[in-house]
């Protein structure tokens, strides 16, 4: 049963690189992601986290699914990434309960823009729920070498 403190946030992040990059700094970055996603929302004061999942996919170099469901354990992928990506959309969906939508989107979106600082990455982050809250929002940023 959904609570009235139950949270849902669905985000879309493109990420257009200007180098290739290899497979496996990817797939590092985005279960980082999940888990500081996880660890974010419960130091916030979430009481239960329901399920925080992507669906990472490329256009020929493969995908990677990842989910995590507790703030203590590395999250679960499976699916598989090549090198040489260059673009990589990233479909993002945090479930949780103790938090309003809100504050799960504020960290989402900030944590996203931490986790995927690859230098010389565009990301872009589209808001996939927008139409029931806000009427939509979009937000780029970019990357830059450091």
């Amino acid at each position: 049963m959904i609570t009235s403190d139950f949270s849902a946030y669905a985000v879309k992040i493109d990420i257009h690189l200007h180098e290739r990059v290899l497979s496996a700094m990817l797939h590092s970055r985005i279960e980082s992601l999940l888990s500081a996603i996880a660890k974010e929302c419960m130091a916030a004061g979430a009481t239960l986290i329901g399920h925080i999942k992507c669906l990472a996919t490329t256009a020929d170099h493969g995908f990677l699914a990842a989910s995590v469901v507790d703030e203590r354990v590395a999250p679960r992928s499976r699916g598989g990434l090549e090198d040489g990506i260059e673009e990589i959309a990233i479909v993002l969906n945090a479930l949780l309960y103790g938090l309003s939508r809100d504050k799960v989107e504020e960290i989402v979106k900030s944590t996203a823009q931490q986790e995927l600082d690859i230098p010389g990455a565009h990301i872009h982050l589209t808001d996939l729920d927008g139409d029931n809250h806000h009427g939509g929002h979009h937000h780029e940023h970019h990357a830059h070498d450091h």
